[in-house]
């Protein structure tokens, strides 16, 4: 290598977003980018440790001494290759000018991550009831974010108490009210479903001043609500948690209104309607902070605990497809280890609810 490398002093991009790190089963991989653009660069594990030492005060030769003293030996031609990596997309400053070469890579870094394959897409230029995000931007803000906790928490202890009175109601009820009522909480879920959706999206704009919009995922042959929010992986933790939060939390705010509603009607007919749509509310909420696969909950699990997709990782480890390094951080091990155990209480759970259900219905 020549002494030219070695005495190379490389620079971070000013704005520079380094996400954290999370276990995908078989490595440790974390997301990069600069702020102002929309691409996202997945980095490993040896390559976020030379990332980590370029501070436009060390050398090549510093960086691989740095990393020597903590335990990492790597050669100098593979720091430079990295190196070079990191300068051809931008991410460290570049100690050379060309006039070809990096023009179509720079305007490549103008087009954010595609949508997966299971994603059907809205516009980005959407507007209406899809785009009310973009009168929420103070959700993000601290006091604002904990008033909505404070209302959610409200919101529990409403659906908890209001639930078994639903259940009473619909059980002498005409079905004709019935229908009325299915028909109702179908639409009012709707509203709810896409409010939680926005509330995702205004704390994640808020946070990352990056473009969120509406997706649809397929779940099988369902399509079910979904924001896409392109850079979410740059995000620390405490703040991607309160992004997923977000949503839930705000359906548990919207469901004090039919019970408000239920509790308020004097007529029975009335109360039919309303408590389906309480019902509907309770069992879509629940799902929705049940450990299933790719809910919210299941989400900030991954998130407090660095997993890429959990149900994959530990249904993997638990068959020994994939191996859990006990170099791995304890919280992430942890919820390996604990994920299928919270999966099978889940489903035990919602069995005996389900089982209460009918016998309430049957009694």
């Amino acid at each position: 290598m020549t002494t030219e490398l070695k005495s190379w002093v490389p620079s971070q991009e000013p704005q520079l977003e380094l996400g954290p790190a999370r276990w995908n089963g078989t490595t440790v991989v974390s997301d990069v980018s600069v702020e102002g653009a929309q691409r996202l660069i997945g980095i490993g594990l040896v390559e976020r440790l030379v990332l980590e030492q370029v501070d436009g005060k060390q050398s090549v030769a510093d960086i691989q001494q740095s990393l020597q003293e903590d335990g990492v030996a790597l050669p100098e031609s593979k720091i430079v290759t990295v190196l070079n990596k990191f300068a051809f997309f931008g991410i460290i400053q570049r100690p050379f000018a060309v006039a070809h070469g990096t023009r179509q890579v720079d305007a490549a870094s103008l087009h954010g991550p595609t949508a997966r394959e299971d994603q059907v897409t809205a516009s980005k230029q959407q507007g209406g009831f899809l785009s009310l995000w973009k009168q929420m931007p103070r959700l993000g803000t601290k006091p604002v974010f904990t008033i909505l906790a404070i209302l959610a928490v409200v919101g529990v202890g409403a659906l908890v108490v209001t639930v078994p009175y639903a259940f009473a109601v619909l059980k002498n009820a005409e079905l004709p009210y019935i229908a009325i009522g299915v028909v109702s909480a179908i639409l009012w879920s709707t509203i709810v479903t896409i409010t939680h959706e926005n509330a995702h999206a205004a704390v994640f704009n808020a946070y990352s001043n990056r473009e969120p919009y509406l997706a649809l995922t397929r779940f099988g042959i369902i399509l079910m609500p979904n924001t896409h929010m392109p850079g979410i992986s740059l995000m620390q933790s405490k703040r991607k948690i309160a992004v997923i939060a977000a949503g839930p939390l705000t359906s548990l705010m919207l469901a004090i209104v039919p019970v408000a509603f239920f509790w308020a009607s004097e007529t029975q007919n009335v109360q039919t309607i309303i408590a389906t749509c309480v019902l509907l509310d309770a069992i879509i909420i629940g799902l929705g902070i049940s450990f299933f696969p790719n809910t919210d909950a299941t989400r900030i699990l991954e998130t407090a605990s660095g997993v890429d997709q959990i149900q994959a990782v530990a249904t993997r480890t638990l068959t020994r497809k994939y191996r859990l390094p006990s170099s791995l951080p304890k919280k992430t091990r942890v919820a390996v280890r604990a994920y299928p155990v919270l999966l099978l209480a889940t489903i035990g759970i919602w069995l005996a609810v389900i089982g209460w259900a009918i016998r309430l219905i049957l009694s």
